[in-house]
């Protein structure tokens, strides 16, 4: 069996690659968390379970976000 040899060059570059998928990954995740974390509020929006807010009041809960 024939061994192939791969420079050091060659490594950084897949690394590099794979770490550009890794955080596209991320945000990927990120944003099914956002989707669902909006899709639960719609919900408890369209069953009345909401609440008003001052404006600090809400900017606060969107920090929490």
């Amino acid at each position: 069996m024939e061994t192939k040899q791969i420079s050091l060059k060659d490594v950084y570059e897949k690394l590099l690659k794979l770490e550009m998928s890794l955080s596209k990954v991320d945000q990927y995740i990120e944003d099914l968390e956002f989707a669902r974390r909006t899709n639960e509020a719609w919900e408890r929006y369209e069953d009345g379970e909401f609440k008003s807010l001052s404006e600090e009041e809400f900017l606060e809960e969107l920090d929490k976000w």
